[in-house]
């Protein structure tokens, strides 16, 4: 998997959880942590994937909100089918969107 830049922003806990996930996964090209918001403090943990031409980002809160980009070189929607199916995903609460030119 192709790192993009530097490995420049660590993972929460809660992003560390969802990226050891997607890794497993066949036809995702790279996964780039973003900037992590700590502002927000929850105890609920929720992922929102919006589905975008190179893949889909991720918005995870839970400890604070990240985002994670993952570019991938199928149709991400089967991906994020997979995901809320993990054992170890089960506590994330899912929902998605579309931010494609034109939609």
């Amino acid at each position: 998997m192709k790192q993009r830049g530097r490995s420049h922003t660590t993972l929460t806990d809660t992003a560390a959880l969802v990226v050891a996930e997607l890794e497993k996964l066949p036809g995702i090209k790279m996964i780039a942590p973003g900037i992590i918001d700590g502002r927000r403090n929850s105890n609920k943990r929720h992922i929102t994937a919006v589905y975008t031409t190179a893949g889909m980002g991720l918005i995870i809160s839970g400890q604070g909100v990240q985002k994670v980009a993952v570019h991938t070189t199928t149709d991400p929607h089967p991906l994020v089918a997979t995901l809320a199916k993990s054992k170890k995903l089960h506590a994330f609460t899912w929902s998605s969107r579309e931010r494609k030119p034109g939609v």
